[in-house]
């Protein structure tokens, strides 16, 4: 049976919906950094950076609630407003990873809600 992870950090005023999932020993987020009182980006997010490190934020919510941490992350599909974004993503994305083994990752280019210009959905594994 899953069992939904909300976090306030990221949710959405409507339609309110889950930043993760735990189903068996796998949970599943998807995160931007959207501000979820406007619906737009938040105002913090000047950079790309910025944008990585408040979606990392809410990925360590989410996993904590499911008591695992971004060392159990084995999967990341990450989306990019503009190919532009593709250097200070991949810089940004490396250096929260770090230390140790990144996770799988696939970068792809997409339009995005408010404003954002990064996405992260995010697969861990209990071992």
């Amino acid at each position: 049976m899953p069992t939904f992870i909300s976090t306030a950090t990221h949710n959405e005023k409507r339609p309110r919906r889950s930043t993760g999932v735990t189903v068996g020993d796998f949970t599943f987020a998807t995160v931007t950094a959207l501000d979820p009182a406007t619906g737009r980006r938040a105002g913090d997010t000047v950079t790309i950076t910025d944008e990585i490190r408040r979606c990392f934020a809410s990925i360590d919510d989410v996993l904590g609630q499911a008591g695992l941490t971004r060392a159990d992350l084995i999967k990341t599909t990450c989306w990019v407003s503009d190919d532009a974004h593709r250097p200070e993503f991949l810089e940004a994305y490396l250096s929260e990873c770090a230390p140790g083994v990144y996770p799988e990752r696939v970068t792809m280019r997409a339009g995005l809600p408010g404003d954002c210009r990064v996405a992260i959905e995010a697969v861990a594994a209990r071992s």
